[in-house]
């Protein structure tokens, strides 16, 4: 299978993190460099690094079930995703991504991967239903027309659909009631019960002339998920999802005053443990920890990463951007040029330095832009961590017009007041968060080309 590198659509922002993205799968302890190796710009095959080479080594121990590192693990918690006019509710879910592309770094919003849901609850309320199959039937190509649909979701599994359908002229309501359920084998289930044509029972008519969904519908073919016998239709989501890649067992399903409850999970058990979950009052958050993956301008291998949302009010919206505050919690992060360059530019709060512009280089990071909005400077920030285990940075080898050197006090005074949020620390500045992003305790900071290697300490 091609990677996302050949798909120009899966780019996100413009940005392409696989021009020369190489896994290496060999075995070994997690290289931690010494201070004369983190000088060292030759490949001598101990430097870790995210791209290039990628050559920082994994864990010997593969992660537990699967024999590789391609695997990430997601547990999302009071999130929603509007697909056009359905807003789903995810209460909680767990998600195992596998890596079809194990090359390269795990693209989470590339979709190059195959997906199990292992555990979850997702929900939908009847007006939102009502909405998208009235617009999917205003675009489909049907004998009759059909509108006015209406979805109803009424307690003990009940759902009614009403609607008007027109032919030759005529138009006529019709409803129906369905009791819908699942199957030990993760199926679903909807069996028609009464169905009134312009207030009539048309039941016994349709058992006279020998008449039902399997014959009406003609719904009979299993190998594509779905099939009808007599009046009982089976939905089997395996196999309707296999060509994407996405695995999931449905365990329940119930309707609740206007809302369809799906619940997922290997097993029953599994599935009474997502149903409590869901109860309980999480933070909204998506936990995405394990393999490696790349997540908007950042690289995680054998780490862990909590995106929090900014208004836990409401459910975390997925579709919007800037809804979320990254939450380094463990492991390697790799923050890549594109993310380096806008977190610089949103902690120059004062307004000094126009048109920033930064490059990471192989032991600092090279800042330029123009003081007072008129004279060029050029400088180093060296990055490092403070005793506590903050990010921190110290300017060094200023220069105006490219080169008149200035003194390191006299810059080091004046980034320190620049810097929105910043701490001033002994001859630099500490950094608590960087945009977005919190970074909280760090075991270390290892300058890269092209990357700032950041290792995440806020859990064991």
């Amino acid at each position: 299978m091609p990677t996302v590198a050949a798909h120009p659509a899966l780019q996100i922002k413009g940005y392409n993190p696989y021009n020369s993205a190489v896994l290496n799968r060999s075995g070994g302890e997690v290289f931690r460099p010494t201070a004369a190796a983190q000088q060292s710009t030759a490949s001598d095959g101990n430097r870790f690094s995210v791209l290039g080479n990628d050559g920082y080594r994994t864990p010997t121990q593969p992660l537990p079930g699967n024999p590789g590192e391609n695997r990430t693990q997601i547990d999302a918690y009071n999130i929603s995703y509007r697909l056009n006019s359905l807003n789903v509710k995810v209460p909680y879910a767990q998600v195992e991504l596998y890596d079809r592309t194990p090359e390269d770094a795990m693209h989470l919003e590339g979709l190059d991967f195959n997906m199990h849901m292992k555990a979850g609850q997702v929900k939908v309320n009847d007006v939102d239903v009502s909405i998208t199959i009235g617009s999917m039937l205003d675009q489909a190509k049907l004998p009759v027309k059909v509108k006015d649909v209406r979805v109803v979701f009424d307690p003990d599994n009940k759902v009614r659909v009403e609607a008007k359908v027109s032919k030759f002229g005529i138009t006529v309501p019709v409803k129906a009631i369905a009791t819908v359920g699942t199957t030990p084998q993760g199926e679903v289930q909807a069996s028609l019960g009464k169905v009134t044509v312009a207030g009539m029972g048309v039941n016994g008519l349709m058992k006279t002339f020998g008449l039902s969904l399997e014959k009406t519908l003609k719904l009979n073919d299993p190998s594509k998920g779905y099939w009808a016998v007599g009046n009982t239709v089976t939905i089997a989501p395996n196999r309707i999802l296999a060509q994407p890649g996405i695995s999931v067992n449905v365990q329940n399903i119930r309707t609740h005053v206007g809302d369809l409850i799906v619940t997922m999970g290997d097993t029953p058990e599994i599935a009474a443990q997502a149903t409590s979950i869901a109860q309980q009052r999480n933070l909204n958050s998506i936990v995405v920890q394990g393999g490696h993956f790349y997540y908007d301008g950042y690289f995680v291998k054998d780490g862990k990463v909590r995106l929090e949302d900014k208004t836990p009010g409401t459910p975390l919206q997925m579709e919007k951007d800037g809804e979320t505050i990254m939450n380094l919690r463990k492991g390697f992060v790799a923050v890549s040029e594109p993310r380096f360059q806008g977190m610089i530019e949103g902690k120059l709060g004062d307004g000094s330095l126009k048109s920033p512009q930064t490059s990471l280089e192989a032991t600092t990071s090279t800042l330029k832009g123009k003081m007072w909005g008129a004279v060029p400077l050029k400088l180093d920030l060296r990055f490092g961590k403070t005793d506590k285990g903050q990010l921190m940075f110290t300017p060094e080898n200023a220069k105006v017009l490219g080169f008149i050197p200035l003194p390191d006090s006299l810059i080091r005074g004046q980034v320190q007041k620049m810097v929105d949020g910043g701490i001033p620390y002994e001859k630099g500045v500490a950094l608590p968060s960087l945009g977005d992003t919190e970074l909280g305790t760090l075991k270390q900071v290892v300058h890269q080309k092209d990357y700032l290697i950041l290792e995440a300490g806020n859990e064991p």
